[in-house]
């Protein structure tokens, strides 16, 4: 056999062997990650919904207007300083399961506003005595809250807490809008533009369109 032909024959074989072991690696890998993931790729805890309405009994039932006002509703008035958000606004700024976390672990989201000195939620614990239809019925009548007589446009001044790029966001910790949210941190969507040349810390003023919940505006401070 010629030295070309042996050469040719060795190559060929090395080429297959390497090839071999790269799949066998990356099965390898595949393998590996689909036991270190036990769950559905992709997989996200969601609520069922619920009924708003026995979801308000609920609110009632276990007197959550002690500590939150909900503009509109008939429930009696909180008593001294409130230690909770006003609730009316805030089913278009979450989704169900924020509602559900909120209640079941109130110090996971709660702002420094309504946190005690042990930096705790100052909220009290349900979880031994309301049932999981009445979490999910009262997650959905939070979820369903939304603010009525609102104008088109409001106004608001804070921070800059940070810019999503990705996702074309800005959160910001601003001060109560009259009429609309109260005092928080969050984040709205906004056009890539409003956002150049603005950083964490920087103090606005920007414009809220209600409807869509996005900042359409914003004036840079002088901080």
């Amino acid at each position: 056999m010629s030295r070309s032909a042996i050469f040719v024959g060795l190559s060929m074989f090395l080429f297959v062997f390497a090839s071999a072991v790269s799949v066998k690696a990356a099965e390898k890998r595949e393998l590996k990650a689909d036991l270190e993931m036990h769950h559905p790729k992709g997989w996200q805890f969601t609520m069922p919904k619920g009924d708003p309405s026995k979801g308000r009994a609920v609110f009632d039932k276990f007197s959550c207007y002690s500590c939150h006002e909900v503009r509109e509703e008939k429930f009696p008035a909180p008593g001294g300083e409130a230690v909770g958000p006003e609730l009316s606004q805030m089913g278009p700024l979450h989704p169900l399961e924020y509602f559900t976390e909120s209640t079941i672990n109130p110090s996971a989201v709660a702002s420094k506003k309504y946190r005690g000195a042990d930096g705790k939620s100052k909220m009290p614990s349900f979880n031994e005595d309301m049932t999981v239809q009445e979490l999910i019925d009262l997650s959905t009548y939070l979820a369903s809250l939304r603010p009525t007589g609102v104008p088109k446009f409001v106004t608001g001044e804070g921070k800059v807490i940070a810019l999503v790029s990705g996702s074309h966001q800005v959160v910001v910790e601003h001060g109560e809008i009259k009429g609309f949210m109260d005092a928080m941190t969050m984040g709205y969507p906004v056009d890539a533009k409003l956002i150049k040349g603005l950083k964490p810390g920087d103090m606005i003023r920007f414009t809220i369109d209600t409807e869509k919940r996005a900042i359409t505006k914003i004036v840079k401070l002088k901080n």
